[in-house]
């Protein structure tokens, strides 16, 4: 079995992820994710998109600290540039999106969350972080615009400068997530929420999606503009010693 799950129901494509402990994401799931992504944005006969985790207690820990930090310039630049076409395939996709958020969502699992319509997370004692500066690094400019169109600007600039995890009670509170069904009902009401939204008239939902994502962005550029400048901080002095702090706790 491998790390990304794929199977229909009905008219939706429910993809899940189901690698290790904690989904940590790397180039081979990145790569396998985002041309799933792609087919599915295609095919006519799905109408919606379920992002799920196979893994108990964690939707997504994000980068694979033991692959992704070892990574030379060009391995991260292809990983970190296939990265950017799953969450902006993802944040772009013509149909409705819902991330099941069966546990922990941290750092690139947040983003990825971020990059669906709606999120339905497990009540208990979970986190969702975009931490990102904890590492020492910047969000590109569509992970900003993620998260700002999910809680605002003023929700979205405590997360994003105190990198500290929401719990979630507090994810709900602010309208970060729509529902804290128990962890086993997860899958469940994310499955439910996103028949509802692919009942809607396709092109009404399309339409209405992408006038959404572009207020307050004329120019829809991709990330993949600003991929060297996000290497140049993924290498530089202070973002590696954040990296080496952070590894040595493992």
């Amino acid at each position: 079995m491998g790390d990304l799950q794929s199977e229909r129901d009905g008219s939706l494509l429910i993809l899940t992820m189901a690698k290790g402990k904690a989904n940590a994401l790397n180039q081979a799931l990145v790569e396998e994710m985002c041309a799933a992504v792609a087919t599915a944005a295609k095919d006519e006969s799905i109408r919606g998109l379920v992002l799920a985790s196979g893994c108990p207690r964690f939707f997504s820990s994000g980068f694979d600290i033991r692959e992704v930090f070892t990574y030379d310039r060009d391995v991260m630049a292809a990983f970190f540039g296939g990265f950017i076409d799953l969450y902006e395939g993802l944040y772009r996709f013509p149909k409705p999106t819902v991330a099941a958020l069966s546990g922990h969502t941290f750092a690139g699992g947040a983003i990825l969350a971020l990059a669906c319509d709606f999120r339905i997370m497990a009540e208990g004692n979970f986190g969702f972080a975009l931490n990102e500066i904890d590492l020492g690094l910047i969000p590109p400019p569509t992970v900003l615009r993620m998260l700002m169109g999910a809680v605002g600007t003023a929700r979205g600039r405590e997360i994003l400068l105190f990198g500290k995890p929401l719990t979630a009670a507090r994810a709900l509170e602010i309208g970060l997530v729509r529902e804290l069904p128990p962890a086993e009902q997860v899958r469940e009401q994310a499955i439910a929420c996103a028949r509802l939204l692919a009942s809607k008239p396709p092109h009404a939902y399309r339409e209405s999606k992408r006038l959404l994502g572009e207020l307050g962005d004329a120019v829809r550029a991709s990330d993949r503009a600003v991929l060297d400048e996000f290497l140049k901080v993924w290498f530089s002095a202070e973002a590696q010693e954040a990296r080496q702090a952070v590894a040595a706790k493992l």
